[in-house]
């Protein structure tokens, strides 16, 4: 049932691509080097460079310019297309661990629940654990599939989960409203003080992913605002990345 539900969405996603959207998967990899190299760079920045490289490339003007505006006004429904078709094609499920995160696991495993956000959670592989485990939970992601597919899990389970499908620029953060933000294999995309803003007194961000997401001092830099508990890089198998042993970054930091 599973599967055709999955081949289902997968026809209905490939079907709403838009052919205007073909060339944000390039424009991604460009985008990706450059944070790489880079992780204070702007979106202006990027956009100005990407335009650089398709005048290099031949590209004529006028596609040069309607690829911008489409980055300029439609950033969040690009991304959101993206990993819709990604998680409704099921042959990627074997791309990313279907289990909750270790470090999250062994962090969590005799603490007292709170209310936790899991910030980009994909299909709620861990704040599905973190519900079992009695926490009340929140959490959204780009795509309304993976979103879908966490909430028909927590609900074949019993669980409730307090979900959006939206990015994190647009999604309500409040004040004071989380003793747990858990970023698995994704990164703050927004100014971090609308996230350390979010945390309750003596809150908590944890954070596992690789390297080259953010450099290797990128987070330290970013939750400077936070007392730093833990902050260390392995090497290890990472939950994405097609499961491969990459440099790690673990990172707890707390709120006074």
């Amino acid at each position: 049932m599973r599967l055709m539900l999955l081949a289902l969405l997968l026809c209905s996603a490939a079907a709403a691509q838009k052919p205007e959207y073909a060339f944000y998967s390039e424009y991604r990899d460009f985008m990706s080097s450059l944070w790489v190299k880079n992780q204070s760079i702007t979106p202006a920045q990027v956009h100005a460079a990407y335009q650089s490289k398709l005048k290099a490339d031949g590209i004529p003007d006028h596609e040069i310019a309607r690829r911008i505006k489409v980055l300029e006004t439609q950033s969040a429904q690009l991304e959101a297309d993206r990993w819709d078709r990604y998680f409704s094609n099921a042959s990627n499920e074997k791309h990313f661990s279907q289990k909750p995160n270790g470090f999250l696991m062994s962090f969590a495993a005799d603490r007292r629940p709170g209310v936790a956000l899991d910030y980009a959670m994909g299909t709620g592989r861990n704040a599905i654990y973190l519900a079992q485990l009695g926490w009340d939970v929140y959490g959204f992601d780009h795509s309304k599939v993976a979103v879908a597919e966490a909430q028909k899990q927590a609900v074949f389970q019993k669980l409730k989960l307090h979900t959006a499908a939206v990015s994190d620029s647009e999604y309500d953060f409040g004040k004071e409203r989380f003793d747990l933000i858990v970023f698995s294999w994704s990164m703050p995309l927004i100014d971090t003080r609308k996230v350390i803003d979010s945390l309750k007194p003596g809150g908590t961000v944890l954070m596992e992913c690789a390297v080259d997401y953010v450099g290797r001092n990128g987070m330290l830099k970013k939750f400077d605002g936070l007392r730093i508990e833990r902050y260390e890089i392995v090497r290890g198998l990472a939950d994405w990345y097609d499961r491969h042993e990459v440099e790690i970054i673990r990172m707890i930091a707390r709120k006074q």
